[in-house]
Order: C-alpha cells, then sequence, then structure tokens
C-alpha cells in the first residue's frame, strides 16, 4: 500500500507537471542529475533493457513531497490542504522507513496507510470528476513496456520494431489507470494472419513463449485494459507490432 501511494503521487506529477526530462519539476540541477544516474544504473543493470524511462521514477520519496510544495499552486485544486498533504506524507514517510528497516507494521498502521492513500485517490477523482473531463470516466493505457527495453504510450509506436526468435520468453508490462478505480482486466491477442494466440487476465504483467505459429514479418497484437465491472463499455488499447523469426 505505502507503494501504491507512492506511485499514485509519482502518476499526479506526471498529469500535472509532466513526464519528460525538461518539466519543470522546480528542483535543483543537482536531484535531476541524480535521478538521471540512477536511470542509468538501472538500464546497465538490465543489460540495456528499462521499462520504466520516466525521470520521475527515479526521484527518491522525498522528492515527491518537494515537488508538489513547489508547485502548489497546481497541486492545490486537487490536493485542497497544504498542511493536511504534508501531515498525511510525512505520516507515509515513517512507515516507510520502518519497513524499510525490516520491523513489521502493525494493523492499525497498515489501516492508517490504506486510508490516506484511498483519500489521496479520493481527492484525485472528486477534482476530475468536477472538471467533467472524458478522461474521468474512461480508462487509459499510460504506457506499454517490454522485455527488450521498448516502449510504446500515446498509440505511437517505436521507431525500431521488435525481432525476436522462436522460443524466445517475452514479457509485456502494461501500465493503466482507471479514475474511478474499478477492477482492471488486461487482453493481449495476435490481430490477423495464422495462429490463434489470445491471453485475458487480471495480472498486467503478461509473460509468454515465441511459438512457430506466431512466425511473421509484421506481426501484430493488440494490448487491451478494460473494465468487466464497468456499466458502460469502457477500455483502451494500443496496437504493437515485431518480427518473429524461426529458430536456427
Amino acid at each position: 500500500m505505502i507503494i501504491e501511494y507512492e506511485n499514485t503521487l509519482r502518476r499526479l506529477i506526471n498529469q500535472v507537471i509532466g513526464s519528460k526530462d525538461e518539466s519543470n519539476f522546480k528542483v535543483t540541477e543537482e536531484r535531476i542529475l541524480k535521478w538521471k544516474e540512477k536511470r542509468e544504473t538501472e538500464k546497465k543493470k538490465y543489460n540495456g533493457v528499462l521499462l520504466e524511462d520516466r525521470i520521475i521514477y527515479y526521484s527518491d520519496f522525498y522528492d515527491l513531497e518537494t515537488i508538489i510544495i513547489k508547485n502548489w499552486d497546481l497541486f492545490s485544486p486537487i490536493l485542497i490542504n497544504k498542511k493536511r498533504f504534508e501531515i498525511f506524507f510525512s505520516e507515509i514517510e515513517d512507515y516507510r522507513n520502518t519497513f524499510a528497516h525490516g520491523r513489521s507494521l502493525m494493523l492499525s498502521q497498515e489501516l492508517l496507510i490504506e486510508g490516506i492513500t484511498k483519500d489521496l485517490k479520493n481527492l484525485i477523482t472528486i477534482y476530475y470528476n468536477r472538471n467533467k473531463m472524458k478522461e474521468d470516466f474512461f480508462i487509459e493505457i499510460i504506457k506499454i513496456s517490454d522485455s527488450l527495453g521498448n516502449i510504446w504510450r500515446d498509440k505511437i509506436e517505436p521507431q525500431t520494431e521488435p525481432i525476436l526468435r522462436v522460443g524466445d520468453d517475452y514479457e509485456v508490462l502494461v501500465e493503466a489507470n482507471d479514475p474511478k478505480d474499478r477492477a482492471i482486466e488486461y487482453k493481449i491477442f495476435k490481430c490477423g494472419g495464422e495462429g490463434h494466440f489470445e491471453i485475458i487476465q487480471e495480472s498486467s504483467r503478461f509473460v509468454f513463449r515465441i511459438t512457430e505459429e506466431l512466425i511473421g514479418r509484421h506481426v501484430s497484437f493488440l494490448v487491451i485494459a478494460f473494465t468487466p465491472d464497468s456499466e458502460y463499455e469502457n477500455s483502451d488499447s494500443i496496437l504493437i507490432s515485431m518480427s518473429i523469426i524461426p529458430q536456427e
């Protein structure tokens, strides 16, 4: 739940300020450099494969509070009360440190963390619902990344088409957000051509082995995120393409 609170703030910062390296986070150049160094270290650790390239995901936890407070004019319509935000953030930070040092949390502490996280999500939902934007009602795929380091977002494919070989184990990770916090399910299936391939699951991480039935110069898969319990049609999709070659 602590990670959920943390990543909710990171997503909020991306939405309000932006996700690019040059976005105006109002932190020092030294802090930005530290984030870039952590990202580069992560990239080297996994042999050039980077499932997350957005700079904010390499910031430290305390950086999130700094960014929000220094940009309070942008966040105040959503978070409303600065003192309240600071108190809740401090509570999460204390419990985060407790957990990081190998100490267990009491049930009452876990419930408080859950309550603070739900309160944060509720503030965000109320803000977007009040402004009646379409993004407040429908699920959105934020990003798709794969085990080769490719990233798809905003319906735009990578400049280079991934090349896979029969027998490869392939991983696809989907990041989606539903503004009403409904349960999300995920589907991936092969579009056209010979050979049937389809997976539907609750996990946002697909892991599968490339088989001979998938061989092709330009093989397309449609990745879908949807909320099965929604009272209306609520889904988003991104098409990803690759070349799949035989095993030598």
